[in-house]
């Protein structure tokens, strides 16, 4: 398949960031294109001050702007975000398409599915999951291409919907920002949208939330709760919340 140059871009940041280095012959070989196609890209990279190119190949720059708040983000109740990302992956199955949301919740489905779980076809939109997916070395990991959203490692804008609108997958896990009155939402539109073409394109949707996003609701609409197949959860979420969710929806709850 054709990859256009912000996906192999993509696909390039996530091997540096894995490796910290690597040689222009060995970038070329991993995404399948002309050693001339990784100089050209390599140096809009370094243009953007995401990489520092080397002799024959690249670094990573020193920490970037949003690597900070992808961290705090990460911190937030880790454990139970383990346990969540652990059950999701213990719901597929080898040979599975699946889409990885960009989430710190779902990271930790990915790297689940690095150490040991089942070799599926992943696709995501999140630089740092696909490192984390392509760690393992069994799974097959495709990146949407897009522009990285400031503050994250997320992929967004119309390359990235675009992409997103061509594919049939099998599974997709979704994180959220709010699970509230019986809707999904987001602080921010372009991750909303991105987050809709997800939804469209998978047969089984499985909302990865832990027990902080039952709260106040996020300011762009996703979709409505009915369209989540599977939910799992921590066991702090109100029983309240839990009520109300079981009369909007018919989703299977995993509380973990």
């Amino acid at each position: 398949m054709h990859k256009i140059p912000a996906q192999r871009r993509a696909e390039l940041l996530a091997i540096l960031l894995r490796r910290g280095a690597a040689s222009i012959s060995e970038l070329a070989g991993e995404i399948g294109v002309s050693e001339s196609t990784v100089r050209r890209d390599l140096d809009e990279l370094s243009a953007g001050g995401r990489v520092r190119r080397t002799r024959g190949g690249a670094v990573v720059s020193g920490r970037t702007a949003f690597e900070p708040l992808f961290a705090d983000r990460s911190r937030q109740n880790p454990d139970e975000k383990r346990r969540i990302g652990r059950h999701a992956v213990s719901l597929l199955e080898a040979g599975q398409s699946v889409i990885f949301d960009s989430s710190s919740t779902v990271l930790c489905a990915a790297e689940a599915v690095a150490e040991g779980g089942p070799e599926v076809t992943a696709v995501t939109n999140d630089v740092g999951i696909a490192a984390a997916l392509a760690s393992g070395g069994g799974s097959r990991v495709i990146v949407t291409g897009g522009e990285v959203r400031e503050g994250s490692f997320t992929l967004v804008g119309p390359v990235a919907r675009e992409f997103l609108g061509r594919l049939h997958v099998d599974v997709l896990l979704l994180g959220i920002h709010a699970v509230v009155d019986g809707s999904l939402s987001e602080a921010g539109i372009g991750v909303a949208e991105i987050k809709r073409a997800m939804i469209r394109a998978a047969r089984r949707v499985v909302l990865l939330a832990d027990h902080s996003k039952f709260g106040d609701p996020a300011f762009f609409e996703v979709a409505g709760v009915e369209v989540v197949d599977d939910l799992i959860t921590d066991r702090a979420v109100p029983e309240e919340a839990l009520e109300a969710l079981r009369e909007a929806t018919s989703a299977r709850i995993h509380l973990v």
